[in-house]
């Protein structure tokens, strides 16, 4: 499966599920009866009350040890039919596979809380994976209740002093739930689930010995996001400067990379729906400067004069490119949707 091979993994499921046999005990388990029966040449020995004890204590422990192997092979073929089957299906990324995971991950979950106290481990891991379904198929609601309760069994596994669950598993459901909020547009509820993974990725980060992660940066960028939907310029600002900052550390200082032109982007149009136009054009300016190609610094500076073309700058582009942000005028405010590739309202990722 971490292989991308579905079709073999789901071949092996099917064996899996198929080959649910009641598990047969060893006949070599059976010694202490096979002693009296038979031919035993010490068949007349007289068992004292100390044998017989052990004798009965070992028979409740062979029955118990069945038991419990037919109880979990039992289980792990429940696993292969349902989880494993509907990691496969989620894995090829259709609405019809979803849909057939969800009912996996259901069938499955009514099974282990049938068997399993309902703030098992097992249990928080298909409630994130139904929440995840749930989120893929637009069906924010249900997909909120997954995740919560997923989350209530992580606190309490933690309030407990269990290892189960570490930083990672934290941040990774925080987030998942500021991710539906944002979705749901409820902007401040989902700022403070950012801000709360934010804290478990930071803390997982520091230990790690890393100066940064990949799920800091998307998590940042969200934040960004949120902030400028809510008015707050200035934090959203902050934000995205630092996404700038921590990306290039990550990229090695590697100043032309496509995402940090990008964010330098979004940092102008920002600036310019509120009016700071000459802030935005020092962003636009430093962005064109980081193309690494003419061609593409001339289609950015287009761009930003607002012309069909590079011949549109053409008298101006080697003051912008001098650092003469004067000769970019208000018509850049037009040239915002050019710039702008996604909702404002969307999450990174």
């Amino acid at each position: 499966l971490k292989m991308k091979k579905l079709e073999d993994a789901a071949r092996f499921c099917n064996v899996i599920a198929e080959d649910n046999k009641r598990y047969k005990r060893n006949s070599s388990l059976r010694t202490t009866s096979s002693l009296l029966q038979g031919n035993n040449p010490y068949r007349g020995f007289h068992r004292s009350n100390s044998f017989s004890a052990a004798s009965s204590a070992l028979e409740t422990a062979i029955a118990a040890y069945e038991h419990d192997i037919d109880r979990r092979s039992k289980w792990l073929c429940s696993v292969a039919e349902h989880y494993i089957a509907g990691l496969i299906l989620e894995a090829k990324d259709t609405s019809s596979g979803y849909k057939d995971a969800w009912h996996h991950y259901n069938r499955l979950l009514s099974l282990a809380r049938t068997k399993l106290d309902h703030r098992h481990a097992y249990i928080c891991a298909l409630l994130e994976r139904r929440g995840a379904v749930l989120f893929e198929q637009r069906k924010l609601p249900c997909s909120m209740l997954s995740y919560l309760a997923c989350l209530k069994i992580l606190e309490h596994q933690q309030s407990t002093g269990s290892n189960v669950f570490n930083e990672a598993d934290f941040s990774r459901i925080l987030y998942a739930i500021a991710r539906v909020l944002h979705d749901k547009e409820e902007y401040h509820d989902a700022l403070h689930m950012y801000q709360r993974a934010l804290h478990w990725q930071r803390t997982l980060t520091a230990k790690s010995g890393k100066p940064a992660s990949l799920e800091i940066i998307t998590t940042l960028c969200n934040i960004s996001r949120v902030h400028h939907l809510s008015g707050e310029i200035d934090a959203a600002l902050a934000a995205n400067r630092e996404v700038m900052e921590l990306a290039t550390i990550l990229l090695g200082g590697k100043m032309e990379h496509p995402f940090l032109i990008h964010r330098l982007k979004v940092e102008g149009n920002i600036l310019v729906e509120v009016g700071r136009l000459e802030d935005a054009m020092r962003s636009f300016v430093e962005a064109a400067r980081r193309c690494d190609t003419d061609d593409g610094r001339d289609r950015m500076v287009a761009a930003m004069m607002g012309g069909g073309g590079a011949s549109a700058a053409s008298n101006s582009q080697e003051d912008a490119i001098a650092g003469d942000s004067s000769v970019l005028s208000i018509r850049s405010a037009s040239a915002l949707a050019q710039i702008n590739f996604f909702h404002p309202g969307a999450a990174a990722a």
